[in-house]
C-alpha cells in the first residue's frame, strides 16, 4: 500500500504528464505560420479559421485586435454593445474603456469582414469574450498564447501592426488617437518613426 508521500508523488507526476499531453495537443492543432507581421496575412489566416469553433473566440479577437489596436485586457472586455453600425457614418465602430489612460468611449473602426464574423456570433448581450464552456471571460495569457504558437509573436504585437497601418495613410496623431496615448512623443517611441519613414510619405507632396 503506497504511503501518503509516495501517493502524493504519483497524483504530481500524473498532473505534470497529462498537462503536458494537452499542451501537445494545443501545439499540434496550432500549427505555426509565417506572416513577417503583415496585416493583410494574419487577417486573412483568422477569417480562414474563424469558422472552426475550437479558434473562433481566439479569432474574433486577432480581427478586433487589428482593426482597432486595443491591448488585450481592455480587448477582452469589451461588450456586445461596445460594436455597431454608425448608419449615418456608414461604418463600423467599436467603442472601449481604456484602462491605462482612464479614457471612455474612446472609438475605433472595424473593417466590414470582422463585423460580420462578430455579427455571426449573435451574441444578444454582455461580455463579448465569455467563455461558452465555462461563461468566464477569457484571459490574456490564454490568448496571447495561441497568438505565439500561431504566428510566434505575442497578442500585443498586433496593437503595433494596427498603429503602423493607420501611419501609412494617416499621421502620426491619428495614430496617437488611435492609440488612445496621451502624449504624442509616447506614439512616436512607441512605432519607432524614423526620419526616412517621414519623408517618404511626404515626399509625395512635392512631386511636380
Amino acid at each position: 500500500m503506497l504511503s501518503l508521500s509516495a501517493f502524493f508523488v504519483v497524483y504530481v507526476n500524473t498532473l505534470i504528464y497529462t498537462c503536458t499531453i494537452i499542451k501537445l495537443h494545443i501545439m499540434k492543432s496550432i500549427e505555426r505560420i509565417e506572416t513577417k507581421q503583415n496585416y493583410e496575412t494574419i487577417k486573412v489566416d483568422a477569417l480562414e479559421r474563424f469558422n472552426d469553433i475550437k479558434y473562433t473566440y481566439e479569432c474574433l479577437a486577432i480581427l478586433i485586435g487589428l482593426d482597432t489596436g486595443l491591448r488585450v485586457s481592455d480587448l477582452l472586455r469589451l461588450r456586445v454593445s461596445d460594436i455597431s453600425y454608425n448608419e449615418d457614418a456608414n461604418r463600423y465602430e467599436c467603442k472601449s474603456y481604456i484602462k491605462k489612460t482612464d479614457v471612455s468611449g474612446h472609438t475605433t473602426l472595424l473593417s466590414r469582414a470582422t463585423y460580420k464574423a462578430f455579427k455571426s456570433l449573435c451574441l444578444d448581450s454582455g461580455y463579448i469574450f465569455t467563455n461558452p464552456k465555462t461563461n468566464s471571460l477569457f484571459t490574456r495569457i490564454w490568448l496571447s498564447k495561441r497568438t505565439n504558437l500561431r504566428y510566434g509573436f505575442t497578442f500585443h504585437t498586433l496593437r503595433k501592426i494596427s498603429a503602423k497601418r493607420i501611419l501609412d495613410v494617416g499621421t502620426l496623431a491619428d495614430a496617437q488617437r488611435h492609440l488612445a496615448h496621451k502624449r504624442i512623443s509616447s506614439t512616436d517611441k512607441y512605432l519607432g518613426v524614423s526620419e526616412k519613414d517621414s519623408l517618404d510619405r511626404l515626399s509625395v507632396l512635392y512631386k511636380d
